[in-house]
């Protein structure tokens, strides 16, 4: 990586930065129970989420569930237990606290919703590294990754290249959103998905 002088980096929160999974399956399950439907487990709850609250419970069960009356239950139980079992992942806290002593623009970017992203982080104590934290409701879904538009913006604001930019996430839709904005990518392999989900998409780290 010695040949790339990155000024912006941008973060994913689930997976990435957070081991958020007990949480998110805790919360989800509740929701179901409230519909007659079993509890689904956390490798089940690990591959519905990443696209959006809308799509999590699509992907979660093919019960026909009324999603925005789920979207409600789930803010209900969940934004009380942000961090009951959600913590941040080891080394996370020294690699920001390395990326602070230097020039980098650091960004996290979600398509968990917005109230959920900035509590986690502000909960977490975090929230001073980021200079923007952006997390994406679902009347904005046309704007979740792998939808370039919030790298765009960053693009224009922080007057870089696309190739200054690193994106480091642990799903396919981190990887997808640098390809489409040509800049560059790193999967981590300790998150919600593997080595053999993310190689196809391959990423350049």
């Amino acid at each position: 990586m010695t040949k790339y002088k990155f000024k912006v980096i941008i973060f994913d929160l689930d997976g990435t930065l957070v081991d958020t999974l007990d949480d998110i399956a805790d919360s989800a399950n509740k929701v179901l129970k409230e519909f007659n439907i079993s509890k689904k487990s956390k490798e089940k709850v690990k591959y519905a989420v990443g696209s959006g609250v809308d799509n999590f419970f699509k992907n979660l069960t093919t019960e026909n569930i009324p999603i925005e009356k789920a979207k409600s239950l789930f803010k209900k139980y969940y934004i009380k237990n942000l961090v009951k079992k959600s913590k941040l992942y080891p080394g996370v806290l020294k690699v920001l606290d390395e990326l602070e002593k230097t020039k980098i623009s650091i960004y996290l970017i979600s398509n968990k919703p917005h109230i959920y992203t900035v509590k986690l982080m502000k909960l977490l104590k975090v929230e001073k590294y980021f200079k923007k934290i952006i997390g994406i409701n679902s009347e904005d879904k046309e704007k979740l990754k792998p939808s370039p538009y919030h790298i765009n913006e960053i693009i224009k604001k922080e007057k870089v290249r696309p190739k200054d930019i690193l994106i480091v996430g642990d799903s396919n839709t981190d990887i997808l959103v640098a390809k489409r904005c040509k800049t560059v990518s790193c999967a981590v392999l300790y998150g919600f998905r593997t080595y053999n989900d993310l190689k196809k998409y391959k990423p350049d780290f």
